[in-house]
């Protein structure tokens, strides 16, 4: 695809551009999932193992979802979720809060931001 001429040379960054342009035209807009990221702090019970349940947050299987844990402070740990939502509604994270709510030593689950997308 680089064609060489003495006027134009199509190289390095506007290949880059020409191509991603390309397939984004070629791509139907509805082929894109909307993307729902949240914050969420869980509370740990008085009795839990703080490490214990931040690894089983972090390993936790979420499906359509990823979680970052952004870090603990005393009985709380902090998490991002990003969900790919297929449809209008919020069915991923819903389904990703109720499984990190039922994590062992969790006794409080708050969404504390919640941003709709369509990265």
């Amino acid at each position: 695809m680089l064609w060489h001429n003495r006027t134009h040379t199509l190289r390095g960054p506007r290949y880059v551009l020409l191509l991603a342009t390309a397939c984004f035209g070629a791509i139907a807009p509805q082929a894109f999932a909307a993307q729902v990221q949240a914050y969420a702090i869980f509370e740990f019970a008085p009795s839990a193992n703080v490490s214990a349940a931040v690894e089983k947050l972090r390993s936790t299987s979420l499906g359509n979802c990823l979680q970052l844990v952004i870090g603990t402070n005393a009985r709380d740990v902090f998490l991002h979720l990003a969900c790919d939502e297929r449809g209008v509604d919020t069915s991923y994270l819903n389904q990703a809060m109720i499984a990190l709510s039922r994590v062992e030593g969790i006794s409080r689950a708050t969404i504390v931001s919640l941003k709709h997308g369509t990265d």
